[in-house]
């Protein structure tokens, strides 16, 4: 009977003593943080997954457009979380490009989150104008190495991906381009088709348009295999540059204070959504493709990915302030 009385007390003391991590969870609205302003595919994912957040752990998914230093603020902000409810929408440039990029980003990408998982990517194409007369990849790096340093390429800003993408060109090619950075990727697309610049390794999303209405003349892909949207054009290694792969992709991290059963379940649960049908036609719709990687795959795909860009920029004594 003394005994019984003791284990009572003590009931109390014990559930108080519980570490956050092990209350039930979700006890409110899920923060999805997104680094950029809306309209950008961060954005459209986060929106995405935050419509089914409810029927998938049984709280609302609450986006918040977080943009500033290249997304930089978005994802220091979940790296300092300690409320096991705050996420974000993450992408290459994010984790494995920032980091060199600048001084001080204010996390680190392989100790400071917790990779959720890897949700979808896109590839980029190298575009040039339709009146160059430029018809291959082979052609345009023959033009570039007969008159080194007076090609340019466009990009949507100095430290972007298809910055960053066409720098990777330019070693392995070994050419001598001009970077011409722009506010996004619509004016320097525009300067592209009025000659102005030669040529952009963008987003496909960005490009298709002005290569579907013939202004632009796309002459290679940045993926493993052609895209269904351009059938008819080749990787870059099919048009003789092997070894040249670059996809943009996106995924969702967390603090990494968040307890691993919490992982665990927005994990499921953020997979789940993305691959669910109507998900995944809008996210075609988008111009990306379902692409699942889970939490270890994620903090592999960071490494490799780190190693990767990290020697471009570093090649290329890129610094941002």
């Amino acid at each position: 009977m003394k005994t019984t009385r003791r284990l009572l007390l003590a009931a109390p003391a014990l559930l108080l003593a519980r570490p956050a991590g092990a209350q039930a969870w979700p006890n409110h609205p899920v923060r999805i943080i997104v680094p950029y302003t809306p309209g950008a595919i961060n954005d459209t994912l986060a929106r995405l997954v935050g419509e089914r957040m409810q029927e998938a752990v049984g709280q609302l998914g609450v986006v918040e457009n977080r943009p500033g230093a290249s997304g930089s603020l978005a994802i220091a902000t979940v790296a300092q979380a300690t409320d096991n409810h705050t996420i974000a929408v993450a992408n290459t440039a994010n984790l494995t490009m920032n980091p060199f990029l600048f001084a001080n980003t204010g996390y680190d990408s392989t100790k400071d989150l917790a990779p959720l998982c890897v949700t979808t990517r896109l590839m980029n194409c190298l575009v040039v104008n339709r009146d160059s007369g430029i018809t291959s990849l082979a052609e345009l790096i023959a033009r570039a190495k007969a008159k080194p340093g007076q090609m340019s390429y466009a990009s949507s800003g100095a430290g972007s991906s298809p910055h960053l993408a066409a720098e990777l060109f330019r070693v392995r090619a070994g050419l001598e381009l001009v970077h011409v950075p722009y506010r996004g990727s619509a004016p320097g697309l525009a300067d592209l088709i009025g000659g102005r610049v030669d040529m952009s390794i963008d987003n496909l999303p960005n490009v298709l348009p002005n290569v579907e209405g013939g202004r632009l003349r796309a002459l290679a892909v940045t993926g493993s295999a052609r895209d269904p949207a351009l059938p008819d054009v080749p990787t870059f290694a099919e048009a003789g540059l092997p070894g040249y792969e670059v996809y943009v992709w996106f995924g969702f991290v967390g603090g990494a204070a968040m307890p691993q059963a919490i992982r665990d379940r927005l994990s499921t649960a953020i997979a789940g959504i993305v691959q669910g049908p109507e998900t995944a036609e809008k996210i075609r719709r988008a111009g990306a493709s379902v692409w699942v990687q889970d939490q270890a795959q994620m903090a592999g795909l960071i490494r490799s990915e780190l190693d990767k860009w990290g020697g471009v920029i570093k090649a290329a004594g890129l610094k941002l302030e």
